[in-house]
Order: C-alpha cells, then sequence, then structure tokens
C-alpha cells in the first residue's frame, strides 16, 4: 500500500484517470452511493457527497474504491465552538437582499417552471451565496426550521453553466429537512430530492406536502419527526437511479452502467428509496415507493416528470 495522505491522493487521480481542479478537488462518481461526477469531490484529505451526505478521509475513500486498505481510525482534537457566520447573525438582511434582485423572476423560471406565487412563498432569491469560495451570483434557496433560516442554497444559472450544480452557505445545517415545518396530521407527504422539485411538486398538486434532503441522503430523527406529525401517508419518490428508488425494469442496467464507471469498487451501493419508505413503515408510518414505469429515462426525477406532464 502507497502510504502518505499527497501519495495517496495522486495514486487516486492516476488510476481514476482523474486531474484537479484549480482548487485542488477532483469530481467523480460518488463511490458510497453511486451518484454522478457532479455531485461527490475529494482533496488530499477528505471527500465529501451532495447527494447522500457520505463524507470520509482520503484513505476512507480508496477503501471504498479498492484501492487502499482503510486506515486506522485517529484520535480527533477537541475544535472550539465556530462563531456564527454574518448571515446567520442577520438573515432578514439576506432574504430582503436576495427577494429585491432584478432579474429574480426571470433567472427562477428558466430553471424550473415556478409561478410568482411559488417564488414568494418560499423566499426564493438570486444573489451571491454568503459564506462561500464562489463569487458568482446564483439562484438562493433558504431552508427554514422552526421558522428560521438555517441554510442556503446556491445554484448556478441555466442555460448559461449547464453543468451547474448547487453549493451550500458555510455554517449551514445539514440536519434540517425542507418543508417539514408544514407536514400536518393527515395530510399525504412525498419525499424527492431536490428542493425545487419539492416546491414545484407543491405548486402542482396544493394538496399534499412535498420534502426534501438536497439527494437521496436521510437522516434518522427525519424518519421520528415525520412519525410525530402523523401524515395519513407518504409517498418516497427519489430521483430514478441508482442511488434513489432505482428500478426493477431498470436496475440490472443501472449496476451494470455503475460497474462500468466503478471498476475497481467491490460493493453495489443500495437505493435509498427502498430503505426509506422500510424505515419510515417500522415507525408506523404508511409508506409506499414510487415504481418508475417501464421505459422511464435514466436519470429521471420527480421535477422533470412534473414538467414532461404539464407539456
Amino acid at each position: 500500500m502507497t502510504t502518505g495522505t499527497a501519495t495517496l491522493f495522486d495514486q487516486l487521480c492516476d488510476q481514476l484517470r482523474a486531474e484537479p481542479d484549480r482548487r485542488g478537488e477532483v469530481w467523480i462518481d460518488c463511490p458510497n452511493c453511486g451518484k454522478g461526477a457532479k455531485h461527490f469531490s475529494f482533496n488530499d484529505k477528505t471527500g465529501h457527497c451532495f447527494a447522500c451526505d457520505y463524507s470520509g478521509s482520503i484513505g476512507q475513500i480508496a477503501a471504498l474504491l479498492n484501492i487502499a486498505d482503510r486506515p486506522a481510525p485517529t484520535a480527533r482534537r477537541a475544535q472550539e465552538p465556530v462563531a456564527p457566520r454574518q448571515w446567520q447573525q442577520r438573515p432578514d438582511y439576506y432574504l430582503d437582499r436576495y427577494a429585491a434582485a432584478f432579474d429574480r423572476l426571470e433567472r427562477w423560471a428558466a430553471y424550473k417552471p415556478l409561478t410568482i406565487d411559488s417564488i414568494a412563498r418560499w423566499r426564493l432569491g438570486v444573489g451571491r451565496l454568503p459564506s462561500s469560495r464562489c463569487e458568482h451570483r446564483r439562484l438562493i434557496l433558504p431552508v427554514f426550521e422552526a421558522g428560521r433560516v438555517v441554510a442556503f442554497h446556491g445554484r448556478a444559472f441555466l442555460p448559461e453553466d449547464t453543468e451547474a450544480k448547487w453549493l451550500t452557505a458555510g455554517g449551514s445545517s445539514k440536519q434540517a429537512l425542507f418543508n417539514v415545518d408544514l407536514i400536518k396530521p393527515g395530510a399525504t407527504v412525498v419525499i424527492c430530492e431536490n428542493f425545487v422539485d419539492a416546491i414545484l411538486a407543491m405548486q402542482v398538486e396544493p394538496s399534499i406536502v412535498a420534502v426534501a434532503g438536497g439527494g437521496a441522503s436521510w437522516q434518522p430523527h427525519w424518519t421520528e419527526q415525520l412519525a410525530e406529525r402523523r401524515p395519513a401517508q407518504a409517498l418516497v419518490w427519489l430521483d430514478h437511479d441508482l442511488a434513489g428508488n432505482g428500478s426493477r425494469y431498470h436496475y440490472a442496467e443501472l449496476v451494470r452502467l455503475w460497474q462500468q464507471k466503478n471498476p475497481t469498487a467491490t460493493r453495489v451501493p443500495e437505493p435509498r428509496g427502498p430503505q426509506i419508505a422500510n424505515q419510515l413503515r417500522e415507525a408506523g408510518v404508511s409508506a409506499t415507493l414510487y415504481e418508475w414505469p417501464r421505459g422511464t429515462p435514466l436519470k429521471q426525477d420527480i421535477g422533470a416528470e412534473l414538467m414532461r406532464g404539464a407539456r
């Protein structure tokens, strides 16, 4: 085994045939959930997936890819409390500034067919993402919990950036489930991946509550939150890929494509959709897994399906 963090990083880059970007980060398919290259990145120390929320050291990433043995865990140093970011101290200022952007409606309409009412209700805006290394203007989406802003997410504009991905403001909570506060007893809940697709789903069908965690990841306490709110039923509708709902009609093809992209990996990731549905059932929630029909394009998501149905 090659030792040393930098050397192991170079070995990964060489075997994956990947080049670090100007920040020293490499983007690949997630070795944990299988999501595409726009979701997982690693540097010479750690890596993180923005789809399944997996984080690991460079050694753990190499182990998932069957390139190196998993290193022995090391003790972590105690960290001092992090001071609140400026946006956490003055969230209303940022919300008002983003909402006042002159191209707010135009930019959001270019991304998804949201109405003015939806843009206003969820306080969507445009501007520079706070506490972020990116200085470009983006679509800005706030996440609320108990009426308080706990996260800001930003996405590059379309059609200028067709490879756009979501970034998150530094200090944002990864523990908040988008729209969970809207769930009332007896509600019909739809669980999806994309925050904006959740908004679009509620715009198309106002009688439901659509929630999203920002990917296929699912926190255990979200199951508890849903169960406590006593919904009538929950529909798990993740993306049509190996990390999401998968599909009995396309599962073999999804696995084959994933193995082609990850030839050295020894463990095929299991779709999160069935796992989430089972966890909800165990907690007493009547949960159903959405079955993507035969012939559905791979990587289809609920937003694209809703837009296709509208056409």
